[in-house]
């Protein structure tokens, strides 16, 4: 397994972050969009280096990319249209914001249009483990697809037909047929254990050949694996908490990689950074949501 030089990795931001989570490359303004979970914030990190920071009214767990460039966040109350011109947000499709003590975490959109997303307890780690996985439709259908979820985090499709989730408790990435039709969920075909490494699987990205790379809360590294469970390369980062990846800048050759600090982390001056790094290998674009759905 090939070991990415340390350097080849450097700062990105040091903007930090309690929970960074979920960073999205936008093309169209040449920036990265990434959450701070815990902090309520949104950040962006711009073309000439500097980071903005938003302060969101209701706690976010990812940020989407919507056609008209606005952004779709999903938060406490649901998914939410967040537009940073006028730094106003409106509750689009209302997702358990009945239930107290819950939130959602992460999501992304496929190649239809769809968004997929987790709920989970702010304490994913004690029982009982309800979380739920979400499939909402262009038209803001808000349909649930698995029950029972402990902590819902990646989410990408690596295949036609194919998608790949992470439920960190079960320290695996599950492996879907979907109905491409309809997004449904046909039949899980298999999984891919990454129990071996050290820290519990979170974010996932998708590289242009089909291979995974895989953040690991409290493994201090992102992982680059195959579908058949093959460790292709690893990134060590100086901090424990790793959380999220996406691959971006012009020619989406730069890995973006997210972290998180606790009380604890007070000596760590790198926890809850946001890291890059040029891994020898170029993402995808992230899909977006249609704009019709956000009106």
């Amino acid at each position: 397994m090939e070991l990415i030089e340390a350097s080849a990795l450097g700062v990105a931001s040091r903007t930090a972050s309690l929970l960074g989570e979920s960073p999205r490359w936008d093309a169209r303004r040449g920036s990265l969009w990434w959450v701070d979970i815990v902090g309520s914030a949104l950040h962006e990190l711009r073309a000439d280096g500097s980071t903005v920071s938003f302060e969101l009214e209701h706690p976010a767990g990812a940020v989407n990319l919507v056609d008209d460039g606005t952004l779709l966040l999903a938060t406490t109350e649901g998914l939410e249209v967040f537009d940073p011109d006028s730094q106003r947000s409106a509750v689009r499709v209302p997702v358990e914001r009945e239930l107290t003590g819950r939130r959602m975490n992460d999501a992304a959109v496929d190649a239809h249009g769809r968004v997929y997303a987790g709920t989970m307890r702010w304490d994913a780690g004690e029982p009982p483990h309800d979380g739920v996985l979400y499939r909402i439709d262009p038209k803001g259908n808000a349909t649930p697809i698995l029950s029972e979820v402990g902590c819902p985090n990646g989410i990408a499709w690596p295949q036609p037909g194919t998608m790949a989730f992470v439920d960190s408790l079960t320290r695996s990435i599950g492996l879907w047929a979907v109905d491409p039709a309809s997004g449904a969920l046909i039949e899980q075909t298999g999984a891919i254990d990454v129990s071996r490494f050290d820290g519990i699987p979170d974010g996932i990205a998708l590289d242009a050949v089909g291979t995974l790379w895989v953040a690991f809360w409290g493994g201090g590294a992102v992982r680059r694996v195959g579908l058949d469970g093959t460790p292709l390369a690893t990134i060590e980062l100086p901090t424990a908490l790793v959380t999220a990846v996406a691959f971006g800048g012009d020619d989406l050759g730069t890995l973006y990689i997210t972290t998180a600090r606790e009380a604890e982390d007070d000596d760590d001056t790198g926890a809850g950074r946001l890291y890059r790094c040029a891994p020898g290998q170029r993402g995808v674009l992230p899909h977006r949501w249609a704009s019709s759905s956000a009106r």
